[in-house]
């Protein structure tokens, strides 16, 4: 099958656009008489007018013969061989050779107990044409490729149409392709929220069909996939659709048990159960600087650790340790950032009122986790409308210290206290809460 082409005066990709280090590799190879290819995510974002994150480029050439090329080339990967080319400043571009339909030898996997095929991927290294590589890749607008040789788009799979069209759509049969690899179910909810698209009806009903396979997934590229949607500047939108979907009950069941008893009036710290929509939509707007993962994780278990009574009488390490024992693990938080995030929950304790005249402690000012746990509270507050005199008093001795030089004089971002007006009017607004697949995606669904 011949694949659509869209010369340069048909698509808005430039080469000035382009990373120059992944110029010299397109063109390295290209000159030593390869197909080179820039691919998936890079060429989507450059059609939509994005810079793109990624620069991946595919070949015909084999891993050997591109290490052959590049001095500063390393190998990788045992489900599938992938070559990384080293540039200054830790910048990795990776190369690929075009993909073939997996060669099974023994056949389909044999059924279980239950009737059922294991259908995951797991062993990848079966070379092919760019068209096979095309219909390999997870969606529609990342099968796009970009021709170094003519500066053309090539398009096997209607990506430019679902680009146009703004829709997540699976390239072939969305129950198998979730089947071969779940992860791919997380990652069309990060693309519908990130780029603001819709979901192919299919698309949309295969992933409510198959939330459970992501049970099986490899642990470490489910926690990197959560970990990158809450960086996303989109988390909030994210967590609707994971909830929406039932992928957050497999995923983090204790987050959804947590939705389940806030909607039902059961979490008292949560009157009207739309705290962590709150909480994500103000990480949503943290600057970069502020925007870590300790920081991140720490919104995200902080309603629990409420519920838990981390503002309560009662000693609050032990139920914040309790809480980060089952979902550290859970959320791939590593042992380093697991006791940062500890800090910053637990000095949510130390910034509340006291009866008796408080002195500021300037030394918990001074500890390097201090503009993660200041963020946090100030988010807490903004989030319940509990505390705004005291986080009032917190901005006037930082104000204070500031003047005096004890602390930096650099304005700390996030540590302003809005507007009444600006602060209500940026609340997301109610939503109930869905089964999974049922109703109130509409907005979220196309159909094909």
């Amino acid at each position: 099958m011949q694949p659509k082409v869209y010369p340069r005066t048909r698509h808005p990709v430039s080469r000035k656009n382009i990373d120059p280090d992944a110029l010299k590799v397109l063109y390295r190879l290209y000159r030593a008489g390869h197909t080179a290819y820039l691919v998936g995510g890079g060429v989507r974002d450059l059609i939509l007018g994005r810079e793109p994150k990624d620069f991946d480029i595919a070949t015909s050439a084999r891993p050997s013969q591109i290490k052959k090329l590049f001095r500063n080339c390393r190998l990788i990967g045992r489900r599938f061989r992938l070559a990384h080319v080293h540039f200054g400043g830790d910048k990795i571009l990776e190369v690929s050779t075009f993909r073939g339909e997996p060669d099974l030898e023994d056949g389909l996997p044999e059924a279980d107990e239950g009737g059922g095929v294991d259908l995951q991927i797991r062993m990848d290294n079966t070379f092919g044409s760019p068209e096979e590589d095309a219909r390999r890749r997870d969606f529609t607008v990342n099968g796009l490729f970009y021709d170094i040789g003519d500066y053309s788009i090539l398009d096997y799979v209607g990506g430019v149409e679902d680009l146009h069209r703004s829709i997540i759509r699976t390239i072939g049969d969305p129950d198998l392709r979730f089947q071969e690899d779940p992860v791919r179910m997380i990652r069309a909810i990060k693309f519908c929220a990130r780029l603001g698209f819709k979901m192919d009806r299919a698309t949309w009903e295969g992933m409510v069909a198959h939330r459970w396979a992501i049970e099986g997934a490899a642990a470490p590229r489910v926690q990197e996939e959560i970990a990158r949607l809450l960086e996303s500047g989109t988390a909030c939108r994210c967590m609707e659709l994971l909830d929406d979907s039932g992928l957050l009950e497999v995923m983090v069941p204790e987050v959804f048990a947590y939705l389940e008893r806030a909607d039902r009036g059961q979490v008292p710290e949560d009157p009207d159960g739309q705290l962590y929509s709150r909480l994500l939509h103000n990480m949503d707007e943290l600057p970069g600087s502020l925007r870590a993962r300790p920081l991140l994780f720490a919104i995200m278990l902080a309603p629990l650790c409420l519920e838990a009574g981390l503002l309560g009488t009662e000693p609050p390490d032990q139920l914040v340790r309790n809480v980060m024992k089952e979902l550290g693990p859970r959320l791939g938080i590593s042992r380093k950032d697991q006791e940062r995030v500890a800090q910053i929950l637990l000095t949510q304790r130390r910034m509340l009122p006291r009866k008796r005249k408080r002195t500021f402690p300037k030394a918990l000012v001074e500890r390097s986790y201090f503009p993660e746990a200041f963020a946090l509270y100030r988010m807490l507050v903004e989030a319940t409308g509990i505390g705004e005199a005291e986080l009032i008093w917190w901005n006037e001795r930082l104000e204070e210290l500031r003047g005096t030089g004890q602390v930096s004089s650099r304005p700390s971002p996030g540590l302003a206290s809005p507007d009444a007006d600006e602060r209500d009017s940026s609340k997301p607004r109610r939503r109930r809460r869905r089964r999974p697949g049922r109703g109130g995606h509409q907005d979220l669904v196309a159909d094909s």
